[in-house]
């Protein structure tokens, strides 16, 4: 069984921390910048910030399942770019015109090469009993 086996959770996914853990900065710039090329995708110093923000709180703060919840990644990001706008600020930089691909999350993860966190959904939501 290899490594990635071995850190897959019983449903399939694979830890982001597990991901990045042994990432260096090189690695994950070469593979920004290779997918960014793809994208056709302008980085600035302003995305570099944010990816390596959130990076960085993978490898520090993310050793758990809780971190591949979508929302809980956002809000981490919301609140440490809360100075510059927050949400606003942060969707202005990746947004994109491809509506299947909107999201901060979403284009991060792409650019990175990373797994995908998991988007939950309330099945009950606007439901009455």
């Amino acid at each position: 069984m290899n490594e990635a086996e071995n850190t897959m959770t019983h449903d399939g996914e694979i830890p982001v921390y597990d991901a990045v853990k042994d990432l260096s900065n090189d690695e994950l710039e070469q593979t920004v910048k290779k997918n960014a090329a793809a994208k056709n995708f302008t980085l600035n110093d302003e995305h570099w910030g944010v990816i390596h923000t959130l990076v960085d709180h993978y490898r520090n703060d993310c050793q758990t399942r809780d971190c591949l919840a979508a929302h809980e990644q956002m809000r981490f990001l919301e609140e440490a770019y809360e100075s510059e706008g927050g949400s606003k600020y942060l969707y202005m930089l990746f947004d994109t015109p491809d509506l299947e691909k909107r999201g901060v999350l979403t284009q991060i993860h792409e650019l990175a090469g990373l797994p995908g966190l998991r988007l939950d959904t309330d099945k009950g939501f606007g439901t009455a009993f």
